[in-house]
């Protein structure tokens, strides 16, 4: 088979279920460049995934909200049949209010993870350890009413970037830990660095997640194995962690999560360092004298 009849069925393949009869035609006549052809199919294919993700997406939330609105509907319903006794009345308005908090935070995580993937975040320097502490104080109401034990360590040099960002990733992330950890347990976050990166990695003592992929954990409407969960009340809309990767990329950032040994889990996110404030007067560059910056560097002004 010659190289023209092999790039029009490969045009074919790809095209074959979008593109009229005529324009596929046309493409095997013009017989694009290597380079033309690889774009034009490296764009299709990532319409078609983007055009699936949307699919799966929209498949997943319908899901979601399907759940809690049969939920309200039923408990409605009995209410306005009448007759139900007082105490029992009371259970279905509990449930109601329950499952509309239920929607709430859905509605809520699901624009926070539009405006994580979608709008360009303001970033300036910040200071890991101050919005860590900050955040611990906000979550030990939470942390307290599960029984859990939360501290916060160490140091790391400042990121370029956004405190609400970081704020909701803490949250999320220690939400999430003190749920495995459950009564009794242990919830650290560590502020550290690694070669050119600022480091939070929250951990706890609970039994881990086991066997699960932990890439799939970031996933939309993942959850983990919720029988390992040591606290089963409350509740959560299975985008916490999508949240974290969505903050965590924006700031040009990475995370991950791992089995600690023996028991428990960790979730690291990593942000580029910034320079110390004072680089300039610091560096060595910044000391040498007129004559040595232009004979060695070979600048001439």
């Amino acid at each position: 088979m010659d190289a023209h009849v092999a790039d029009a069925n490969c045009l074919q393949d790809v095209f074959a279920k979008d593109v009229p009869a005529s324009v596929l035609e046309f493409l095997e006549q013009v017989d694009p460049p290597a380079e033309v052809r690889d774009y034009m199919i490296d764009t299709v294919n990532e319409m078609r995934c983007q055009q699936a993700r949307q699919a799966q997406f929209v498949s997943d939330v319908s899901h979601e909200i399907r759940t809690p609105l049969t939920a309200i509907r039923g408990a409605a319903e009995t209410l306005l049949e009448g007759g139900v006794p007082e105490d029992m009345a009371q259970r279905f308005l509990q449930q109601i209010v329950k499952e509309c908090d239920r929607l709430t935070r859905l509605a809520n995580d699901l624009l926070t993870l539009q405006r994580a993937e979608g709008d360009q975040m303001e970033l300036t320097r910040l200071n890991l350890r101050a919005v860590a502490d900050n955040c611990a104080l906000l979550m030990q109401g939470l942390v307290e009413e599960r029984g859990v034990n939360l501290v916060v360590v160490g140091e790391a040099p400042d990121v370029n970037g956004n405190a609400d960002a970081v704020n909701q990733i803490l949250v999320n992330l220690i939400e999430n830990a003190s749920r495995f950890a459950g009564e009794g347990g242990n919830v650290r976050v560590e502020i550290t660095s690694s070669m050119e990166y600022s480091i939070i990695a929250v951990k706890d003592d609970g039994p881990g997640f086991g066997d699960e992929a932990p890439e799939h954990l970031f996933d939309r409407f993942y959850r983990a194995d919720q029988s390992r969960a040591r606290f089963k009340g409350g509740g959560n809309s299975g985008l916490g962690l999508a949240i974290v990767k969505a903050l965590t990329e924006a700031m040009n950032g990475t995370v991950e999560a791992a089995n600690l040994p023996g028991h428990g889990a960790v979730f690291i996110v990593a942000i580029p360092s910034l320079p110390p404030e004072d680089w300039a007067e610091t560096a060595p560059c910044a000391r040498l004298d007129q004559t040595v910056h232009e004979s060695v560097l070979g600048i001439h002004e």
